[in-house]
């Protein structure tokens, strides 16, 4: 496991439009407030705050609901989503796909804790558009050996970015991990609202896979959107810290 670096940035550096596939769908500008963002080592430096952004889908159904639950333990599935987190209201338990396939080489992961949702980037380079695959399964495996990557929390997210790893392929830069490497160590994603654990279960064929634990079975979203500062495409997984 390696030592993470704990950066403050603001909420513009990791806030974006909402764009999902299956039952997601565009939403009001996330909440902007963000308590805290980790980078995993070996990167480039993160995004500046004057970073344009471009997102690649777009919809814009929407939705009008009234929740009356409660719970005795704040922050637990049951609690219901506080009535400024409507970000979160549409998003999904199903799995999000989008279509798409880049030769570009993933080399940089990076986290960030906002009001109502955690949220990982996977950087790219280039502004290519690439595929992702994110759903909740039993567990993750890693790629080409099938070897289980376990994770904290009670739910496994398996992100798989149609994208090669850094360091795959003969490139001649350090590799992005080792299968089963933390990008984070997972005491500090303990009191985060969804997020627990982000590692790497290798790459494979052009596509790179990554095991994310989450708190619960919580309402998720993933899209893609452009760097064009930095000439950067980012596929972006949110995870809300509520039930819908």
């Amino acid at each position: 496991m390696r030592k993470a670096a704990i950066a403050l940035l603001s909420a513009a550096a990791l806030t974006a439009t909402a764009c999902g596939g299956g039952a997601d769908q565009g939403a009001p500008a996330p909440t902007p407030g963000t308590t805290g963002t980790t980078t995993a080592p070996r990167t480039t430096a993160p995004p500046t705050e004057t970073a344009t952004e471009t997102e690649t889908r777009t919809e814009t159904r929407t939705e009008t609901r009234t929740e009356t639950r409660t719970t005795t333990r704040p922050g637990g599935p049951g609690t219901p989503r506080p009535q400024e987190c409507q970000v979160t209201e549409n998003w999904t338990l199903r799995p999000d796909v989008e279509q798409g396939r880049s030769a570009q080489p993933i080399f940089q992961v990076r986290a960030g804790r906002h009001d109502c949702y955690d949220r990982v980037v996977f950087d790219i380079r280039g502004r290519a558009a690439t595929g992702f695959d994110v759903r909740y399964v039993p567990r993750v495996n890693a790629e080409g050996s099938g070897k289980p990557i376990p994770v904290a929390g009670d739910a496994a997210l398996r992100v798989v970015v149609r994208s090669p790893a850094q360091g795959t392929g003969g490139s001649g830069r350090a590799p992005l991990a080792t299968t089963g490497e933390h990008f984070f160590p997972e005491n500090a994603l303990a009191d985060w609202g969804a997020l627990r654990s982000v590692r790497y279960a290798g790459s494979f064929e052009n596509q790179t896979t990554f095991a994310l634990g989450a708190r619960a079975k919580l309402p998720m979203r993933a899209f893609t959107m452009v760097d064009q500062e930095r000439g950067v495409r980012m596929v972006v997984v949110d995870i809300a810290h509520h039930a819908n």
